[in-house]
């Protein structure tokens, strides 16, 4: 009896070692997971992305997007050497300025990512056929709009991960340090417009002028469409309009909102200072396809004005 008490015991404790053993393996997959997800990837999507940019858009059509990628598309164009090299060589004493101003995490994340870039495009130069994947249309315009795109998602990746891109944001972190009534943005976008400028003078050379502008209307495009992509990303694409509405029947007006368009109203009670009589701020998040049915609805409310603006993201839950 004593022996298959004895066993039974040793059954449940070998049980428990191995119930607390998955759980630890478990946590450990999950610590490691997480940190693929929040570290790994992003270097890896961003460093993609931007390399077969460059490859593909950017310097089968002679313009320079800004940053430190123009200035290596810059000397690839002057020099036999691939821009991947250039970025190379540029981002190495870049890492350690930024592991000081930035910080470890960004600087590695920040670096890894742009060292993914330059060996991608150093190792597709010796890919047979890889140039059928070159995009050289008749309008060169069209190739600084797809380049924006992917320079862009690959900028949005960066921030969104570790806060930074690199590059010219840690010159411009630099220069804020001795400087600070200069915005690091502010600094980022004359370095941009530095390479810009640059670009006028590689492109081209003997051209007329009109012809060497060409370039740089190019960059320009891939950076406003950079910019507005990037933009989008980090805002989300869970956008919403807030409407503000100034009235006297706040109840009615609720109802009719919350059984028309679905979505919840805050009241808050308010008084114009011009006239001292109380009135109620009506506050509500709706979608765009909403905004015209709702401008009815307190149209029919003729004592009552409202205001609207639209917001870059919703937390929460807002699902209409």
């Amino acid at each position: 009896m004593k022996f298959l008490l004895l066993h039974v015991i040793m059954i449940v404790v070998s049980q428990l070692r191995e119930w607390k053993m998955n759980q630890r393996a478990k946590a450990v997959w999950g610590i490691l997971l997480r940190g693929f997800v929040s570290s790994v990837l992003p270097v890896l999507v961003s460093g993609i992305v931007r390399a077969f940019a460059i490859y593909m858009f950017v310097t089968p059509n002679e313009f320079a997007p800004g940053g430190i990628n123009g200035i290596a598309v810059l000397l690839e164009y002057a020099t036999p050497l691939n821009s991947g090299w250039y970025l190379l060589m540029l981002n190495i004493p870049l890492f350690f300025v930024a592991f000081f101003l930035l910080g470890k995490r960004q600087a590695i994340i920040s670096t890894a990512s742009m060292l993914l870039t330059s060996g991608l495009l150093i190792v597709l130069d010796y890919i047979p056929h890889i140039e059928k994947i070159i995009y050289k249309p008749e309008y060169a315009f069209l190739a600084a709009i797809a380049g924006g795109i992917l320079l862009g998602a690959a900028l949005a990746v960066m921030l969104k991960c570790c806060g930074t891109s690199g590059g010219t944001t840690v010159l411009a972190s630099l220069v804020n340090k001795k400087y600070r009534n200069i915005s690091v943005s502010a600094l980022t976008s004359a370095f941009d417009a530095c390479v810009v400028l640059a670009s006028f003078f590689v492109y081209n050379q003997g051209a007329s002028f009109t012809v060497k502008l060409d370039p740089v209307l190019l960059a320009l495009v891939s950076l406003f469409v950079t910019s507005k992509t990037c933009d989008a990303i980090m805002q989300g694409f869970k956008t919403a309009y807030k409407f503000e509405i100034v009235t006297n029947d706040p109840e009615t007006l609720s109802n009719e909102i919350m059984q028309k368009l679905h979505h919840g109203v805050t009241r808050i009670a308010a008084e114009g200072m011009y006239s001292h009589e109380g009135r109620s701020v009506l506050v509500c998040l709706i979608r765009k396809r909403q905004i015209a049915e709702l401008q009815k609805i307190i149209k029919s409310h003729p004592d009552t004005f409202a205001y609207f603006s639209s917001t870059s993201e919703v937390f929460g839950k807002f699902l209409k």
